[in-house]
């Protein structure tokens, strides 16, 4: 938790001159109940609950608003946008036209924090409120930003062994969870604050925030290079590049040991998953592999590769050999109810296939503890046939 200290005078003296300069057409977002009530006719939107409050959240993109966004009684929280990625070095060159920001891309899962009346909120980027980071908000930041700021939107990345969506650890969080800060938005305006100003903010009130590599011109690609090879040892995920113009143009750039953790991470749902999503990443490798120009491409093309792949399978074959093939989760909550929530949201996030299936939820000392496992189907399947001995026709 951060220390509760008041924001940096000058970063919030400079706000309204912020907006203006950002926003000199006026683009805050004012939506009514009729509108709601539209979109919802539309199938743009569906009507959602949490306890009590009830929100609507956008299916897909609306009135120039993203999928995503999240409104309920005078409160607008803009969806977050999807980020191009920049697949080779020579993509910054061309992409970036002025000195940029270089931040960390943390591997975990998207999240909005906001306040609504008096309670505090976190959205998935497809607009649902998370029962389980909702539940833990408190314990992932100092609440007392949103007291001396409710139109705050604090944009996010959570990660960590503990969490409810991705399988394995991170090396910023080997237990636990974590929240790293990313972007400042505000209640009913599109678009993001300087990284300057979001980064003052955190300082003061202690905000947990992604690794900051500093400011680059983008035709420096030898010190580009230098930070992801850093990064790229460390096994992390990447980085984030913000262009420090009014455009505000943003781009990532993934490293190859993000690439093959993502690979033996899916290849335990084999057959649950595209295959473009591992032709996809082995292609990106190879051109990270240029890019770095890493000189012993054996070891990576043989050795680690094949490693992210049959070490995987392998573990899903000793899986399913004792009637097993899932992936496993553990998430700690302050509440009960929370926990019970989550069961029903993990059926409602698109792109979290399997079948859910409780195994325990108890107090432990003073906190609920969820255990659950997630049955994927297809790769199921295929191992209990194959391992049962069955014929299959190719």
């Amino acid at each position: 938790m951060g220390s509760r200290v008041r924001p940096d005078s000058l970063v919030w003296a400079r706000f309204p001159a912020w907006l203006e300069r950002h926003y000199p057409q006026g683009r805050a977002t004012v939506l009514s109940e009729s509108d709601i009530r539209a979109a919802i006719a539309a199938k743009k939107a569906k009507q959602e609950s949490f306890g009590h409050w009830q929100y609507a959240r956008l299916l897909h993109e609306w009135q120039g608003l993203p999928r995503g966004t999240l409104f309920a009684d005078g409160v607008v929280v803009p969806g977050y946008p999807k980020i191009g990625r920049v697949q080779t070095l020579t993509g910054v060159l061309s992409q970036f036209h002025a000195p940029c920001w270089v931040e960390e891309k943390v591997d975990g899962y998207n999240v909005r924090l906001f306040r609504a009346g008096d309670a505090l909120y976190a959205a998935t980027r497809g607009g649902l409120v998370c029962p389980f980071t909702t539940d833990r908000l408190p314990d992932l930041i100092d609440p007392a930003v949103f007291s001396a700021h409710p139109e705050l939107i604090l944009c996010g990345e959570v990660t960590g062994p503990e969490t409810p969506y991705i399988e394995g650890t991170s090396p910023l969080v080997p237990q636990g969870i974590g929240f790293f800060l990313f972007d400042l938005m505000r209640q009913g305006v599109e678009g993001f604050f300087p990284v300057e100003e979001r980064r003052a903010l955190a300082r003061s009130f202690g905000l947990p925030a992604v690794p900051f590599h500093g400011r680059i011109d983008p035709k420096d690609l030898g010190r580009l290079r230098e930070i992801v090879r850093r990064l790229d040892a460390q096994e992390r995920e990447g980085v984030v590049l913000k262009e420090d113009s009014p455009r505000n143009f943003r781009a990532k750039y993934v490293t190859g040991s993000a690439e093959l953790s993502d690979i033996a991470s899916m290849t335990q749902r084999y057959l649950d998953v595209p295959p473009e999503y591992f032709t996809e990443r082995v292609l990106r490798l190879a051109l990270f592999l240029e890019d770095m120009e890493e000189p012993d491409r054996e070891e990576w093309w043989h050795r680690q590769l094949g490693k992210a792949f049959l070490s995987a399978l392998r573990e899903r074959i000793a899986a399913a050999r004792q009637g097993r093939c899932v992936g496993s989760f553990c998430c700690r909550f302050h509440a009960q109810e929370n926990a019970v929530r989550l069961l029903d949201h993990l059926g409602q996030i698109r792109g979290h296939e399997g079948e859910t299936r409780l195994v325990s939820l108890q107090d432990e000392g003073g906190a609920w503890v969820l255990r659950f496992e997630k049955l994927y189907r297809s790769t199921t399947g295929f191992l209990r046939n194959a391992l049962g001995g069955s014929l299959r026709f190719d």
